[in-house]
């Protein structure tokens, strides 16, 4: 009988300025009972202990060597350098199942480098960034692609503190039980459908559609497509979690990447499923609206539209027929890539919100935004002609004229062109 790997905590930071707080960090996780690999990814400074994993090693894994890095005379060079190799340490660690769990901490340079290095790994392993500056908006959603846990490092410079002591403790503690529950963790050896939906106040597609997924013998992974859950979906996807997608609500992402909305996914967005060439069917879902920051001002052209707030983080705003047009066309191109069976379903029939006004009989009586919402087909047939004069013939359309998103003919229509593609793809 071959003998147990034994997994470890990977600490990735650089020991020249920061070794007594790693050194603490290390040991309050030992004293939990984990095992650790400390990873050095300084390059100048004198070391205060000797790591697992030396600064030589990482450089030399970059590609270069240490002294190489270090003529650059450019720190953010350098830590580019160090982050390729740090990120093919830890993808071998866990190729090799020797990594329960990556904790690195840092400054701006630091963070950086683990934004890099968290992106080498699948989601599921956990992976937390203690850093000075987290949560600053230089970080953006481009560069968190995957789970990844932030916390703050509070007095987090020039050696320990009773501050520093109580955070690195924190931190200790957060990465060990996750890194436990990891290893730990049931494995489902069912195929997993990921599948996009809002909340049961828009899309109640979902009550049909689960469960009819679940007694054909799937799991079902359901993603907020608010710009984070399309990112993570996209992740998975390149990951090889997922088995097929029903990306039935994807119109709201990209209505955010072409107004500039906060909840855009990026102008990836659907390029995963189509490179790996998994069954994929596509649908604008709720395209009425994209969303803007509280935070950030409306820009002026988008000022007299039907607009209201969500919640305190997020304000919604109509989209128009031209941006929805625009929807189409970047759906087309992404789509047109595809390498494995892809369609798209459009529901043409407009759909009750669950908070519009009861009291109102018609759209008319509606005040604007709801009117707005309500009345989505001018916007959905110019999605629609656009769609279909950029889209390829291998891309297979199905307009729904009578149906919503809501109604059990569209879930129907769904779930026969998914069994169809899954048959097509296990007899293939």
């Amino acid at each position: 009988m071959s003998e147990a790997v034994t997994k470890s905590i990977v600490i990735i930071g650089t020991l020249d300025t920061k070794g007594d707080q790693l050194e603490y960090l290390m040991n309050v996780l030992k004293g939990l009972g984990d095992q650790v690999i400390m990873m050095d990814v300084g390059v100048l400074g004198d070391v205060a202990f000797k790591p697992t994993i030396d600064r030589e090693e990482v450089a030399k894994t970059s590609g270069s060597s240490l002294e190489e890095i270090i003529a650059l005379m450019d720190e953010c060079k350098a830590m580019d350098k160090m982050a390729a190799g740090a990120s093919k340490l830890v993808k071998d660690l866990y190729s090799d199942g020797k990594l329960s769990g990556v904790l690195a901490v840092g400054g701006s340079v630091g963070t950086a480098l683990a934004l890099e290095v968290m992106k080498a790994l699948p989601i599921g392993i956990p992976k937390l960034i203690l850093s000075t500056v987290a949560y600053l908006p230089a970080i953006t959603p481009d560069m968190v692609d995957s789970d990844i846990m932030m916390l703050p490092w509070v007095a987090g410079l020039w050696g320990l503190n009773s501050m520093s002591r109580q955070v690195l403790e924190t931190t200790a503690g957060a990465i060990s039980g996750a890194a436990k529950t990891y290893v730990h963790k049931d494995v489902s050896k069912k195929k997993v459908v990921g599948v996009t939906s809002l909340g049961q106040t828009v899309c109640r597609y979902m009550v049909q559609l689960k469960p009819a997924l679940e007694e054909r013998g799937y799991e079902v992974a359901v993603f907020h497509p608010t710009g984070m859950g399309g990112r993570l979906l996209e992740k998975a996807i390149s990951d090889g979690s997922i088995f097929a997608v029903l990306d039935l609500c994807v119109g709201a992402e990209l209505l955010n990447e072409v107004t500039g909305g906060v909840a855009s996914a990026g102008k990836h967005r659907l390029e995963a499923a189509a490179q790996a060439g998994i069954p994929q069917i596509v649908s604008p879902g709720t395209m009425q609206v994209f969303h803007w920051g509280e935070d950030r001002q409306l820009p002026s052209k988008y000022k007299d539209r039907p607009q209201r707030f969500h919640s305190r983080l997020l304000k919604v705003v109509i989209g128009s027929t031209e941006e929805k047009a625009a929807v189409g066309e970047f759906m087309a191109e992404k789509l047109n890539m595809a390498t494995g069976p892809v369609a798209v379903v459009i529901p043409m029939k407009a759909f009750q919100h669950a908070h519009s006004p009861e009291k109102a009989s018609s759209p008319e009586e509606l005040d604007p935004f709801y009117k707005s919402f309500m009345s989505p087909e001018k916007g959905l047939e110019a999605f629609r002609k656009a769609l279909a004069e950029n889209l390829k013939s291998h891309v297979n359309v199905v307009t729904l004229a009578d149906a919503s998103l809501n109604d059990p003919a569209y879930v129907d229509t769904i779930l026969s062109l998914f069994d169809e593609m899954v048959k097509v793809k296990e007899v293939s």
